[in-house]
């Protein structure tokens, strides 16, 4: 063990991480800017260090070995301590200082994280903040790596994170104006068929995020054709406003523009497709003494 220790060439553990988020050597490359050829000898150099194979290369798709499944989580979380170790260096022992940086999903609105963030920014006011607006994929991803405070996503939250339920959302199908339903009653999903459809990037039939929407799309057998996508609320409220197609949007922020007449609410009008919205965050990431504080406040517990 010893030796496998000193032998071990943390970049090309690091290639090996990207190569299973990245789904491919083609993609891997173009992640690291580098040649494929380099990504497969990386690959072929780790394996020869652990003595095992880690990912099977016979198939079209990439699939990793049981040993690399067990590598893999670790691997993330060495990238974890290695990329936030300057935030170590940096940090001022007796001054509550930092970065809180969040990525959610678009037009999330929680009373209780806005209270959160106030009174934090309140109490240390030598803190910052910053907000991005990502896929669920991208916010997970940022999350397992430590790249981020904390994530506002729904979807699969992987084991090794820490979640905790902020609120739910339902969801109705909508149309704009131009669309031949607009104005329409006594609709059913029959009715629907035939419409092109517009989604969200996670929104996608046997994905791995697949939610209650997709699921009722597979059950009436709609939406066959995606005319759009978009990770922003706002962005599929204009696809569905402008005609573009019929889509899923959260009730309350679709309450306004059906109430003004540019959004006409399509069925099921019972029995709606909901969403669930986590706070998740890695408990591995090494993280300021700000992030800390914030993270026991949103989550109720000592870190």
């Amino acid at each position: 063990m010893d030796k496998f220790a000193r032998n071990l060439d943390w970049n090309l553990l690091y290639t090996f991480m990207v190569i299973v988020q990245a789904e491919g050597m083609g993609p891997a490359a173009e992640r690291l800017l580098v040649t494929q050829p380099a990504v497969s000898l990386a690959l072929k150099r780790l394996e020869e260090t652990a003595g095992v194979r880690l990912i099977d290369r016979g198939s079209g798709k990439l699939t990793m070995t049981p040993a690399g499944e067990a590598l893999y989580p670790e691997a993330c979380k060495l990238y974890t301590a290695i990329s936030r170790l300057p935030v170590t260096f940096d940090q001022a022992p007796k001054s509550v200082s930092g970065k809180i940086s969040i990525s959610t999903v678009s037009e999330v609105i929680s009373k209780e994280l806005n209270s959160v963030l106030s009174e934090f920014f309140i109490d240390h006011p030598k803190s910052e903040l910053s907000i991005a607006v990502k896929t669920i994929a991208e916010i997970i991803r940022e999350v397992e790596l430590g790249q981020i405070t904390l994530g506002v996503c729904g979807g699969v939250i992987p084991d090794i994170l820490i979640k905790r339920l902020l609120l739910k959302e339902k969801f109705g199908i909508f149309c704009g104006r131009p669309h031949p339903l607009f104005g329409k009653d006594n609709l059913n999903l029959d009715d629907l068929r035939d419409s092109p459809f517009v989604a969200f990037p996670a929104d996608v039939l046997g994905g791995k995020h697949m939610s209650e929407v997709t699921a009722l799309r597979a059950k009436a057998s709609i939406g066959h054709f995606v005319r759009g996508r978009t990770s922003s609320v706002s962005e599929l409220y204009r696809m569905i406003e402008i005609g573009l197609g019929i889509g899923f949007l959260p009730l309350h922020l679709a309450a306004p523009y059906e109430q003004s007449g540019t959004l006409w609410r399509l069925p099921p009008y019972e029995k709606l497709p909901s969403g669930d919205i986590y706070l998740i965050y890695n408990p591995a990431t090494n993280f300021t003494s700000a992030e800390r504080i914030f993270l026991s406040q949103l989550f109720d517990t000592h870190m």
